[in-house]
């Protein structure tokens, strides 16, 4: 049986956006998913876009009928929203039922993406369970706001950088925690100087290998420290400013990159 990965979410919000926003056709959503080895989401409860009791699609339903029915509902882009006690929560205000629907221990939820308007309020939260399977959960109406306002290709410059800094600090200081992550590969893969196979489920929803490199990687520079508790309480003094500032640099490379309407 197919399991979700640290992929799962980046690639679904970035498969919603692209199709809400008619960039791909529906068959080339689901082949994403395919290409990448993942199973194609599918909606188990949905109390916003279609609850039980209203004249929306039934669910369980599969993720291409879902998103019909979501775009009707005004829904025109999704982002990843990366989740971890060192980072800004940016995730809508919940209702106790849908804090309890996305808690770890009840809803075996491993993700968390953000359904947006046209305007960038949010609509809805999704909850990505251990096997894709996904609940529709109601949040308070918050417009998208970012302190920084970066475009993806300054975040994606950003993250290189900090990337680069960071790995300056673990051969200075090394830290166990750490010394065995690939951050050359990262560097690498930044600088555009790594094989584009890795991405290519990312690049068919994206247009293009360059923002599925940055995504790619963004993706798993943030799953790797998140598996630290404090970041920036890692290693020495150089060290632990450096794990937080790629920390925050993946996340927000995550939310540009999923978000974007181009």
């Amino acid at each position: 049986m197919h399991q979700t990965t640290p992929l799962q979410p980046v690639l679904l919000a970035a498969a919603l956006t692209a199709r809400l926003r008619g960039r791909i056709a529906p068959d080339e959503a689901a082949e994403a998913f395919l290409t990448a080895g993942l199973p194609v989401p599918l909606i188990v409860t949905d109390a916003v876009f279609a609850p039980p009791a209203g004249d929306g699609e039934e669910v369980p339903t599969g993720l291409l009928l879902w998103e019909a029915g979501a775009r009707r509902c005004g829904a025109a882009r999704v982002r990843a929203e990366p989740v971890h006690p060192a980072l800004p929560l940016r995730v809508p205000r919940l209702t106790r039922e849908a804090r309890r629907a996305t808690a770890r221990p009840a809803a075996r939820t491993r993700a968390l993406c953000v359904v947006e308007d046209a305007a960038g309020t949010a609509l809805a939260v999704l909850a990505i369970g251990t096997e894709a399977d996904t609940a529709v959960v109601p949040c308070a109406p918050t417009p998208f706001t970012t302190v920084d306002h970066l475009t993806p290709a300054e975040a994606s410059r950003r993250l290189r950088e900090t990337v680069m800094h960071a790995l300056a600090a673990v051969e200075a200081e090394g830290a166990r925690e750490v010394d065995g992550l690939p951050w050359r590969d990262w560097q690498a893969e930044l600088a555009g100087a790594r094989d584009d196979a890795a991405h290519a489920a990312l690049a068919l929803v994206l247009g293009g290998h360059e923002r599925a490199r940055s995504l790619h990687t963004a993706m798993h520079v943030h799953h790797s420290l998140s598996a630290l508790a404090v970041p920036g309480q890692t290693g020495g003094p150089r060290l632990g400013p450096a794990l937080e500032q790629v920390h925050a640099a993946a996340a927000r490379v995550i939310t540009a990159l999923t978000r974007m309407d181009a």
